[in-house]
């Protein structure tokens, strides 16, 4: 997990915890948030990593790779079940947290109802990003590429 991911992780728990077990709607809308976006900084950096090199991250093409994930579009490659059936559990079980945490975010940010998420769904929705982005630290090279490459490549319907 690189140091993006961490802060965010980290910026989310101080959120959901700054005022104790009656947090303010506020900073559990942010925290909601925050941990998606771990999510997928986590995602974007992997790719990044696998394609060009972590080694090359202050170069224009490691920085493209970088941007060129869309949210929609990760989304929509996590959760296609046949496509992820040749890679490992973690990446299903990336997927499905990270469609929850897209949705989350997404009532957060912009439902102007007010947010009915507590302490307690609050810091479960962390935890679940947490250990999503830590079981794509599992994954091998291979299974890193193949990844990396259904994430930024569009494949062609015959």
């Amino acid at each position: 997990m690189s140091v993006i991911e961490v802060r965010l992780l980290a910026a989310a728990r101080d959120l959901s915890r700054r005022t104790g077990r009656r947090p303010r709607e506020a900073f559990m809308r942010r925290a909601v948030s925050t941990a998606y976006y771990a999510m997928f900084h986590a995602l974007c950096r992997l790719c990044a990593d696998t394609l060009i090199g972590g080694v090359h991250w202050k170069t224009e093409a490691w920085n493209r790779v970088y941007r060129g994930l869309t949210h929609t579009g990760a989304k929509k490659t996590l959760t296609n079940q046949k496509d992820l059936s040749d890679l490992p559990v973690e990446v299903a079980s990336f997927g499905s947290v990270f469609a929850l945490l897209q949705q989350e975010r997404e009532i957060a940010d912009y439902d102007p109802a007010p947010f009915q998420r507590y302490f307690e769904a609050t810091e479960r929705l962390i935890e679940q990003a947490d250990s999503a982005i830590a079981g794509l630290g599992l994954l091998d090279d291979d299974n890193r590429r193949k990844l990396a490459v259904m994430l930024l490549i569009k494949a062609r319907q015959p």
